[in-house]
């Protein structure tokens, strides 16, 4: 019975395995214990034990970070933010920008009406929110954007949901920028969650080969 069920067993290790990840977590300013209204803010900050992860798993060195009164980050047309991560886990990120969006005539001098991200290159970061008529996303080298697309009316206008991206493999730094207004009125959320180390679909047939070298050995 055993060698009958031995191959099964093993087929379906190999084909399970893979990559598993945990929940999502909100990384705000306080968090790390800036205040409101705060910024420029430059600095490493250990996030492991918000994660759930042992000390030292997961650290963001921000720069040039800027707080809104609502404890959240902002930036404006002249200012981003930067995120580095390092740390011994590695981690999926996401962007989460405020659904308001100003027609180009709204924009101080830039012409432009744009949320969005810088990412490392050969890093793909997908936008995971919908997005209503008159807006469209777009992908320019390392950018990823969202414009308003509708008429200049020189007013602001708004998305029904924030405008998200989600990494699609663990991040190793983005930048967060818009040029929405020449003020820090521009609020957005980032946050983490691990990768969790599991044999890969090629380790678990590897795994697999081995058990069956192991039961032919067996049968001679």
């Amino acid at each position: 019975m055993f060698k009958k069920s031995f191959l099964p067993i093993f087929a379906v290790f190999a084909l399970s395995c893979g990559v598993s990840f945990g929940q999502f977590t909100t990384i705000a300013p306080s968090d790390l214990g800036i205040g409101t209204n705060a910024g420029p803010v430059n600095g490493i900050f250990d996030i492991s034990t918000l994660m759930g992860e042992a000390a030292g798993s997961v650290s963001i060195e921000v720069t040039n970070g800027f707080v809104a009164g609502t404890d959240v980050w902002t930036v404006s047309d002249s200012e981003f933010t930067t995120f580095d991560l390092t740390g011994t886990r590695d981690a999926i990120a996401f962007v989460n920008h405020g659904r308001n969006l100003g027609s180009p005539s709204f924009q101080p001098g830039t012409g432009l009406s744009r949320d969005g991200i810088s990412t490392a290159p050969g890093e793909d970061w997908t936008l995971t929110s919908a997005l209503d008529a008159d807006f469209q996303s777009g992908f320019t080298a390392n950018d990823y954007f969202v414009d308003y697309t509708g008429a200049d009316d020189g007013v602001r206008h708004n998305n029904t949901v924030g405008f998200r991206w989600e990494s699609d493999q663990a991040a190793t730094n983005f930048s967060v920028f818009s040029s929405n207004s020449n003020l820090l009125d521009n609020n957005y959320t980032v946050g983490f969650r691990t990768v969790a180390a599991v044999p890969e679909p090629t380790a678990g047939l590897l795994i697999a080969f081995g058990g069956l070298l192991m039961l032919r050995r067996k049968r001679n």
